[in-house]
């Protein structure tokens, strides 16, 4: 209590007979021989060194610390605290230093606090910049790092590439990821603990303290780095840049992008229907051990056999049309005599519902096969389909197997595409699937999953009696009747 008076009266008054009062009493502790009983003695040590601009003994004295050889006492939040208000950081490089101990903080999963953020302000105040983010944004500090210390720059420049994303400015952004990827990468080949979850497109990732210098916490900044901008480039539907920089990254860096990252690329594509696309990133995930989720798949089914809104259809067409897959004749028999009304939606679409249970197709374009072709792809669907299957470890062939338990929304996908294809006998297989684990798992109530999917649930019930009455199974349609009943399925043109 003493030493932390003296030193906190030279933090406010700068007075040196204050330093002369603390040396004095570490004196006298090391010259009696009195026991210590805390870390605080040590922790106002460090401080007295750091005042007195005699950082080496300052660091010693931590590391001892961590080795035990002090005894049982470990740098806590008042050492970091300690280290940090150096009265006398005044360079770039300084601010590279703390920063490296701040990393080394977060590592331990101690919490910093004001008193161990603000001396970092006033260093980048100090320096010539106003925020800490200002500071690391416009300091070139990491580029006198040596390649030992490749890890504190990734974290450096992740930083900086984030407050550069945050403005906007992913020109910024690339030349900080451009730079980081001039260091050597580490050594170190030990890997983190796979039970640590490390967030992506983000700088806040804690790695701990003893893996700080290894190869794995070099390309997991990198690689956070590397998909902040990949999600800017695609909420910005710079979808080619996009890719460029996926494919720049899988070639760069050992690790695999992440199963978030795969997903942004997966709903961007699933939206615009681009089939060939989706094959390409589910290739890619397999090659790079990344398991698609069900998210995943079902973006990846569901894609297939969807039907867009007539802006998106009519995107679509023009596609195909500039691409030489259509005709450029059928640009004028596309839209109806009065013109596109981007205000319908297919479920108001006034055509008549299709005797196999598939979506309906607006009127005008119905008996063009092409244009049937462009946005159904069955084939495609169920090829995932049995790609989820075996990736689950299931059997599609028992449709009571419980390693692979497919939701509504991909169901549907697959009925719908089994009925294009006329397989019947398949269409009711996969009924019988969805409805057999429902029950299973709901055995006294209406699956919750029938509540939130009322409307593709009744579709497959739909589709069910057609596929039984085209197999002339009447026992299978007489189930299906009975379950709708327990379940309280009403179809759509039922009164």
């Amino acid at each position: 209590m003493i030493l932390r008076t003296f030193n906190n009266q030279f933090m406010f008054e700068y007075s040196t007979v204050a330093l002369e009062r603390t040396q004095f009493v570490i004196n006298f502790y090391r010259q009696r021989k009195l026991p210590i009983t805390g870390s605080a003695f040590y922790n106002e040590c460090i401080r007295l060194n750091i005042y007195q601009n005699n950082r080496a003994a300052a660091y010693k004295i931590k590391e001892d610390m961590d080795a035990g050889v002090l005894g049982d006492f470990k740098a806590d939040i008042h050492t970091y605290v300690a280290i940090f208000n150096d009265v006398h950081a005044s360079t770039r490089e300084d601010l590279a230093l703390l920063t490296t101990y701040y990393d080394e903080m977060l590592g331990r999963g101690i919490q910093p606090t004001d008193l161990v953020q603000k001396p970092l302000i006033r260093l980048a105040r100090k320096i010539g910049e106003i925020p800490l983010v200002r500071a690391l944004l416009e300091s070139p500090g990491t580029a006198k790092l040596t390649d030992i210390h490749s890890t504190t720059a990734a974290r450096l420049l992740s930083n900086k590439a984030q407050a550069y994303i945050a403005q906007y400015d992913l020109v910024g952004a690339r030349t900080q990821l451009e730079e980081l990827l001039l260091y050597h990468i580490p050594k170190d080949t030990r890997l983190l603990p796979s039970t640590q979850g490390y967030a992506t497109g983000s700088s806040d990732i804690r790695i701990p303290y003893e893996f700080t210098r290894t190869r794995d916490a070099f390309f997991i900044y990198v690689r956070s780095l590397y998909e902040s901008i990949i999600r800017v480039y695609i909420i910005r539907h710079r979808i080619r840049e996009a890719h460029e920089l996926l494919d720049d990254m899988r070639r760069t860096i050992y690790l695999p992008p992440s199963r978030m990252a795969y997903n942004w690329f997966i709903r961007y594509h699933a939206k615009r229907k681009n089939i060939h696309r989706l094959h390409e990133i589910h290739d890619m995930m397999l090659q790079d051990g990344v398991a698609p989720d069900e998210y995943a798949y079902t973006k990846f089914i569901t894609a297939c056999m969807y039907q867009p809104r007539p802006r998106r259809l009519r995107k679509l067409v023009d596609k195909a049309i500039n691409d030489g897959k259509l005709p450029k004749t059928l640009g004028a028999s596309f839209e109806p005599a009065d013109g596109p009304d981007p205000a319908i939606d297919e479920a108001q679409d006034e055509s008549a519902p299709r005797p196999s249970g598939l979506p309906e197709i607006p009127k005008h374009i119905a008996e063009l096969t092409s244009v049937h072709d462009l946005v159904f792809h069955p084939e495609d669907c169920v090829r995932f389909y049995q790609s989820m299957f075996l990736e689950f470890d299931g059997r599609i062939k028992n449709s009571r197997d419980e390693q692979c338990l497919p939701n509504a929304h991909i169901i549907n996908a697959v009925m719908c595409a089994y009925t294009m294809l006329e397989r019947p006998s398949l269409v009711l297989r996969e009924f019988i699937r969805y409805a057999y684990h429902q029950s299973r798992l709901y055995p006294h109530q209406p699956p919750p999953d029938i509540k939130a999917n009322i409307v593709p649930v009744a579709h497959m019930f739909k589709m069910a009696l057609d596929a039984s009455d085209a197999t002339d199974n009447q026992e299978q349609s007489q189930r299906i009747h009975t379950q709708m009943v327990r379940w309280g399925i009403r179809l759509p043109n039922s009164t």
